[in-house]
């Protein structure tokens, strides 16, 4: 068993293929909290901004990871990052967002990391060690150690 230190993911990528197997990745590694699908980075954002409006966000139990594709159609990821990065800090402080990409490209990575926001850069494939070494480096994932 391990602990979670995060209330929730939003899982942005356009692919339903990924997606889905990106679930079936956090159902392998016991993840018990909410998971958000979203099609593009504009869905993600809208919801985003319905949360602030109600006041969802400050709520919450934990930050919400954000799992980010970078090549969508609407919006991509870096329609996304422009986006959020106008949020308040208050807001953006909720949040944790990791890359995911198939992008072999050195500048995508460059680019990423000129978002402060951005904590890492994934590639695809994802796998759950991908989504476990990252929230153990941010200290959002404990794994128990059997007795």
């Amino acid at each position: 068993m391990s602990k979670f230190k995060i209330s929730e993911i939003f899982f942005i990528d356009d692919d339903a293929i990924v997606r889905m197997v990106g679930k079936k990745i956090l159902n392998s590694i016991d993840f018990d909290k909410t998971l958000t699908q979203f099609e593009n980075g504009k869905k993600a954002i809208e919801a985003i901004m319905e949360r602030v409006a109600t006041n969802q966000i400050l709520e919450s139990q934990g930050p919400v990871l954000i799992l980010l594709d970078i090549n969508m159609p609407v919006m991509d990821g870096w329609g996304f990052l422009d986006a959020f990065s106008k949020l308040d800090s208050k807001i953006k402080s909720q949040f944790k967002i990791s890359i995911i990409t198939s992008s072999i490209d050195a500048s995508d990575r460059d680019k990423a990391f000129s978002y402060p926001e951005v904590l890492d850069y994934i590639s695809k494939p994802l796998s759950g060690k991908h989504v476990t070494d990252f929230l153990a480096r941010h200290q959002l994932y404990e794994a128990e150690i059997p007795n």
